[in-house]
């Protein structure tokens, strides 16, 4: 194969897929930069919001009360919502599986729902942003007196609200016409990482110079260790073995998709990053309302303020068990098991060494509650490391890199972008 033959700009539609690719995610990172209306950009940068998966993901845009402040969060939790309905209700599942219509049905339902997310969290970021930053600045806070708090609420919701379902379109349109919406989510993720990469640089060589390069190399090395787990977390698989006899009775490999696969593949960690996702929401909700229920205590003084702490021991166990209990049951009741065997069987498949029906069930149930622990617990110490990473004297900021959601979404981004292109660059050879 000739050099030229594999550089992708030699090939015109790959080429161009790239560029609308870039092109589009100009577009986000320039909206992510505008203020919502009445935000003084002289203050843009001014808004303390703690580091989270939140402001890796829209590229610092919530720092800045840009009108991608919210991203496409809302769009995801609400995704999650539609997937847990469709395990768990004979109505949901049924429009899953009724095609190109169902889906449809699917992806309203998912924008509804999106809408009442992304006005819930609009409203719920304005309200703080008045209550923690905007007070404190008098052109606010006589704004606020003269006009009113509704006058300042109302049109920042509408425009939050509306640059989430703009993110939405400027996705489908990437994965339209581009390269797939993995480079959407993981550009903001990309911009915060080059920022912290060299903040942690300067603040490694301020303190000593050659102890610093020392302790960053150090770190360096332990984050490509990371980033090589985090790869082979994502990738791997618990192969069962399937066959299957024709109609002339000779045995041959089976699988669901396709028959050249030897096995049926189940991932050790089916269910990708969501589980972290939701325990971070999750907590922050539960933080949020003890705060807010009024009774005067030192215990819950003192629990809300152990909790707040999002790198301390008791954030952490909680985070840790939530993140497991989640995994564990999502991965349990997302595959499918019975319906597995029922195909196996009406195809005259089976498993080596297990009968047909209901062993098949009872074995395949057994390896899932296999894979889900392995996979929990692999995925909370993947969660746990930024927190371990600042215990250990490393920066906040940079922590956020040093594993848990963002390097996650980062790999397995990174991973799913070098597989689209291998692929186009495989049908052009």
């Amino acid at each position: 194969m000739k050099l030229k033959n594999i550089f992708i700009f030699n090939k015109k539609e790959l080429s161009s897929k790239i560029y609308y690719t870039l092109f589009i995610i100009l577009i986000y990172r320039f909206g992510s930069f505008l203020p919502i209306p009445f935000i003084k950009p002289i203050y843009i940068n001014e808004i303390g919001l703690k580091q989270n998966l939140l402001t890796s993901l829209t590229g610092g845009a919530c720092n800045r009360a840009s009108l991608f402040s919210l991203g496409i969060m809302p769009n995801i939790s609400a995704s999650i919502f539609i997937q847990f309905l469709c395990y768990f209700f004979t109505f949901f599942q049924k429009l899953k599986k009724n095609g190109p219509l169902g889906k449809r049905k699917l992806n309203l339902m998912t924008k509804g729902i999106t809408l009442i997310l992304s006005l819930i969290q609009a409203n719920a970021y304005i309200l703080y942003l008045i209550n923690i930053f905007l007070k404190k600045k008098t052109y606010y806070l006589n704004f606020i007196l003269i006009y009113g708090k509704s006058f300042f609420l109302f049109p920042s919701i509408i425009c939050l609200t509306t640059g989430t379902f703009l993110t939405m379109w400027l996705k489908e349109k990437i994965n339209e016409k581009g390269l797939g919406n993995s480079f959407l989510i993981i550009s903001g993720i990309l911009s915060r990482f080059i920022n912290y990469f060299i903040s942690e640089i300067l603040n490694r060589i301020n303190e000593n110079v050659f102890l610093g390069i020392l302790i960053l190399l150090f770190e360096i090395i332990v984050w490509i260790l990371i980033i090589g787990i985090a790869i082979i977390l994502i990738k791997s698989v618990r192969k069962i073995s399937i066959h299957y006899i024709n109609n002339f009775g000779f045995k041959r490999n089976y699988s669901s998709n396709l028959e050249e696969i030897k096995f049926l593949p189940l991932k050790v960690v089916h269910t990708g990053v969501m589980p972290i996702m939701c325990s971070q929401g999750m907590l922050f909700f539960l933080i949020t309302l003890m705060s807010k229920i009024h009774y005067n205590s030192i215990y819950r003084e003192i629990i809300i303020e152990k909790f707040k702490n999002i790198y301390g021991l008791w954030y952490n166990i909680l985070y840790s068990i939530i993140i497991i209990l989640i995994t564990f049951f999502y991965t349990y009741f997302s595959i499918s098991v019975n319906t597995i065997s029922d195909d196996l069987k009406l195809n005259g498949g089976y498993i080596p060494n297990v009968k047909p029906g209901k062993e098949t069930s009872l074995f395949l149930k057994t390896i899932v509650s296999q894979i889900s622990l392995i996979g929990s617990l692999l995925l909370t110490i993947m969660a746990l490391l930024p927190s371990i990473f600042v215990c250990l004297g490393g920066e906040k900021k940079f922590a956020l890199f040093f594993g848990g959601s963002s390097l996650i979404i980062l790999v397995g981004s990174l991973l799913e972008i070098k597989t689209t292109i291998n692929s186009y660059l495989l049908n052009y050879n």
